[in-house]
């Protein structure tokens, strides 16, 4: 395996700088003032093509854990204009962002029996090494021409500097020419010269800049991790004992909790719970704390399973703790249906439901890997993780807590519209647009007109084709049908 390093991306730096340079100005077409449009995919498409060319000339082989990290990338960035949801915005980014860390600590990582704190360990040490190397390309590019290493290329760049500034020195008194020949010439040149104000010329360039350096410091920050050649670091406590005691006592305590759970909550157990506490009361409360608890137990599960010594005892331990946990989940998710139930659907509750979810079937992956010792738990977790965020991402949440919330209130009342119009993103209009505004309690003309307003927002929302987004594009049409509804009704 071709083993990335520093002193190859300096040998290649001309080559490696001119495609940084490339990918710069498709980051910037794309994603400048445009984080959710129609280029979005494209960039993302444009970075997993420059990490493979960064590869190839760098010599480091390239393994199909790569290209399903680029297919999870591209479906978010789809995803990304599929949607007007800001929530999903900004972690389809941090999304892209981790599978591309990992894909690429995967493709240097000679080690594949690392833990799961390991891989969490490295991701982050990636992100802060990034940082740190952002003015490489200026101090490798210094250092080259130091050294006098490939002059005759460096001739090169200088005839084309060169070459540029004679071109635009010719211009300067041609141009104007040009512009009096031709009114429409003059026209289009003028738009054409709007989009190079000094504010905008400033963030077009500094866009450049950071998509181009961001590359090249990205893999001058990965060659320089030593992924490779290191011990296996020794137990904290070889002995298991002080593991034992610690998840005996935890375990105790969690199997209490779980019959609890099981009995009153599920089960319904002699249909009476303590005098002074309802079952609405018990069933709607208590989800939040049971969500920290299930996260701190996830952790707790995988330090212990780290740093103490192999024993029987402890991993039937971790394995009560981690079925106590999945029970929970499972109780935390119950309570928040019935909740559901009495006051509806919001955004937040959904996240929880998918986040407890995701955290059952993790658990299920730490149950596996108590037992085998081999089992990739990160790999598990990041497929599990993705694919999930990926289902929920394409979803549509807004749309279907519009449509839930509609299909099930007794009656409509003027507070729910107020959350439909400013509690969701535009993905909701084509639901809203279908409201009948006269079947509203205490409905006026104050919430028409709150309607009315909502939906002349988004029609006048302007874009150019680089922003366009599915989600928009479909308010916009439901803003059409509202507008042409009230023309046949005066």
């Amino acid at each position: 395996m071709g083993k990335l390093s520093v002193s190859k991306i300096e040998e290649n730096y001309l080559y490696l700088i001119s495609l940084c340079g490339m990918y710069g100005i498709i980051f910037t077409f794309c994603l400048y003032k445009n984080l959710s449009g129609i280029t979005f995919p494209f960039c993302i498409a444009a970075t997993a093509a420059a990490a493979f060319l960064f590869m190839r000339k760098t010599g480091v082989i390239i393994h199909k854990d790569f290209f399903l990290c680029v297919l999870g990338m591209m479906l978010l960035g789809i995803s990304t204009i599929m949607t007007d949801n800001a929530f999903f915005h900004f972690f389809n980014w941090a999304g892209i962002l981790l599978l591309l860390m990992t894909a690429m600590i995967q493709q240097i990582n000679e080690n594949k029996d690392w833990d799961f704190l390991r891989y969490v360990k490295n991701i982050l040490i990636l992100c802060g090494k990034t940082i740190i190397s952002v003015f490489t390309p200026i101090t490798h590019g210094i250092k080259l021409k130091k050294s006098g290493i490939e002059k005759r290329k460096n001739r090169i760049i200088k005839s084309i500097i060169m070459g540029v500034l004679a071109a635009v020195l010719f211009l300067l008194f041609v141009l104007p020419l040009l512009v009096y020949s031709d009114k429409i010439f003059a026209r289009y040149f003028g738009k054409v010269l709007d989009v190079f104000k000094f504010s905008t010329g400033f963030g077009i360039l500094f866009t450049f800049l950071f998509g181009s350096a961001i590359l090249y410091a990205f893999f001058t920050a990965l060659s320089g991790m030593n992924l490779t050649d290191f011990k296996e670091r020794e137990k904290a406590n070889k002995n298991p004992v002080t593991g034992i005691t610690f998840s005996g006592i935890l375990a105790a305590i969690y199997v209490f909790y779980s019959i609890i759970q099981i009995c009153f909550l599920f089960l319904r157990v002699g249909n009476s719970l303590p005098e002074g506490i309802t079952y609405s009361e018990y069933a709607h409360s208590g989800f939040w704390q049971l969500i920290v608890v299930s996260i701190i137990n996830f952790i707790t599960v995988i330090i212990c399973k780290d740093i103490f010594k192999e024993n029987n005892i402890l991993k039937v331990l971790l394995l009560i703790i981690s079925i106590c946990t999945c029970i929970m989940t499972l109780s935390a998710a119950y309570r928040m249906i019935l909740y559901i139930s009495v006051y509806y659907l919001t955004f937040l509750r959904i996240l929880v439901l998918w986040f407890l979810g995701v955290m059952l079937l993790v658990m299920f992956g730490v149950m596996l890997s108590i037992f085998k010792a081999k089992f990739n738990l990160f790999k598990y977790i990041t497929i599990v993780a993705a694919v999930s965020y990926i289902i929920l991402s394409f979803a549509k949440v807004d749309k279907i807590i519009a449509e839930y919330n509609i299909t099930h209130w007794d009656q409509i009342k003027y507070e729910d519209i107020m959350y439909l119009i400013y509690g969701t993103s535009m993905d909701a209009a084509p639901v809203i647009e279908n409201i009948n505004v006269e079947e509203i309690e205490n409905s006026d003309l104050y919430l028409s007109s709150e309607i009315e307003a909502y939906f002349t927002g988004i029609r006048d929302k302007g874009s150019s084709w680089r922003k366009w987004n599915y989600s928009t594009e479909k308010a916009k049409k439901a803003a059409d049908k509202y507008f042409d509804k009230k023309r046949k009704e005066l």
